[in-house]
């Protein structure tokens, strides 16, 4: 049986893109090809095969991806998001982008009216399929983000970490509105929020601590007869967990890849 190669465009070549790049190539028989990659900055490219390059994102078309797989920043998805689904699926890994409702109804509207997928991956997050399964019964589901504060990007929210002397309590409050001001952080907390209870709806807390060297990421989540607890806690560069580029490359994977083999989606 002749099996379709899945085409992928990639947009953002940093920690994550690069990885996800070697991960698809080391596999011959994954059935995953990369047909693109794009960045804004353009000697993160150097060193590429030219007919991979993607100079401006506006001719993405050309390449004729099956997937074209977002790993730079929320911007890109308010600007090429609908564009993209227009023409074929998009994964976002900048999740905080769907806080903006109108932009999380264009995608929608837009899939409908194309026949594309717009996809979430699971990221750093825990949980996930547990969330999913019960969205509809969960009478309270909390997100709890626990970082040193140098690893925190805390431009957006106007604070500077260096300040930060003790344990402290960065937000507490709805996940829609963490996103805003902390989006390159809190992804995990936008995808989980988004697979239980709503963006609007789910309790979200970012909390760091100078003394820390680790990155935990929990959900609570209650309802009649079930509660889920659950945490993560993992080593972390920048503001990326290390579990990240492998985890984005499997959400990949689970949508994208042909190869032979026993599958769990």
């Amino acid at each position: 049986m002749t099996r379709k190669t899945t085409r992928i465009g990639l947009i953002g070549y940093g920690t994550i893109g690069k990885e996800v790049h070697k991960k698809i190539d080391g596999d011959p028989d994954n059935g995953m090809e990369v047909v693109f990659v794009n960045d804004m900055d353009a000697s993160l490219l150097e060193g590429l095969d030219s007919e991979l390059v993607l100079a401006d994102l506006a001719d993405f078309g050309s390449k004729n991806a099956d997937l074209v797989v977002e790993m730079a920043h929320p911007e890109v998805s308010r600007q090429w998001a609908t564009k993209i689904l227009e023409k074929t699926d998009y994964m976002l890994i900048s999740v905080t982008a769907i806080a903006d409702k109108d932009l999380e109804d264009a995608i929608k509207e837009t899939t409908k009216q194309h026949g594309t997928r717009a996809y979430l991956p699971h990221g750093g997050g825990v949980g996930v399929d547990a969330l999913l399964e019960n969205s509809d019964v969960w009478d309270e589901v909390n997100v709890i983000m626990k970082k040193p504060p140098h690893n925190v990007d805390c431009a957006a929210a106007g604070i500077d970490p260096n300040s930060i002397t003790e344990e402290t309590v960065l937000y507490d409050g709805p996940a829609r509105d963490i996103c805003p001001k902390f989006p390159r952080n809190v992804n995990t907390i936008a995808t989980l929020s988004y697979a239980g209870r709503g963006l609007d709806n789910t309790n979200a807390k970012l909390i760091v601590n100078p003394e820390w060297n680790t990155a935990t990421v929990a959900v609570e989540a209650k309802a009649p007869g079930v509660d889920l607890n659950i945490s993560r806690v993992e080593r972390i560069e920048g503001v990326t967990g290390a579990s990240t580029p492998a985890s984005i490359f499997n959400s990949i994977q689970m949508i994208a890849s042909n190869g032979p083999g026993i599958h769990i989606r």
